[in-house]
């Protein structure tokens, strides 16, 4: 997959800008924060969002037209950069807001499938035991409650 020239530019000035504010606030910058350094409108967000996870998961040439090599592009997959920490981060406060947005059987059900708000994750059957439900019917909200939560991630 083949960025674009502007947009591997872009990442350049988000990735700069990123480790700028870290010093700055002794902290991640939200997603917002880097792009209101930027100038980048909110409505593009969503773009640079995707073009950062793309970028940092596609494997890049071993010499590129800006001069770089295999090296200085391949990031340490060792531990997380800030622009993944910052999209995790911005991510998983998202999802927060969309769960307490969402109806409340719904919510109930992912927050304690997923061990969400301090506790342990369960089990179908010791959620619907929990709830009155049969297993089956935990399972078929859980899938509408995840395909909600796919939607709103990915409409960003």
């Amino acid at each position: 997959i083949r960025i674009p020239a502007y947009m591997v530019e872009l990442l350049s000035k988000w990735r700069k800008a990123t480790a700028r504010l870290q010093d700055e606030l002794n902290r991640t910058p939200t997603a917002e924060e880097v792009a209101k350094e930027l100038e980048i409108p909110k409505k593009k967000l969503g773009i640079v969002k995707k073009a950062i996870q793309l970028y940092n998961t596609t494997p890049q040439s071993d010499d590129d037209e800006n001069g770089w090599t295999l090296g200085e592009m391949v990031a340490d997959t060792r531990e997380d950069g800030p622009e993944t920490e910052l999209l995790n981060n911005d991510n998983l406060k998202h999802v927060y807001r969309m769960l307490d947005e969402m109806e409340d059987r719904q919510s109930t059900i992912l927050r304690m499938r997923f061990g969400l708000d301090d506790e342990e994750p369960k089990t179908l059957k010791q959620i619907g035991e929990s709830l009155g439900l049969t297993r089956e019917r935990v399972r078929q909200i859980e899938q509408e409650a995840l395909n909600r939560l796919n939607r709103g991630l990915m409409g960003d």
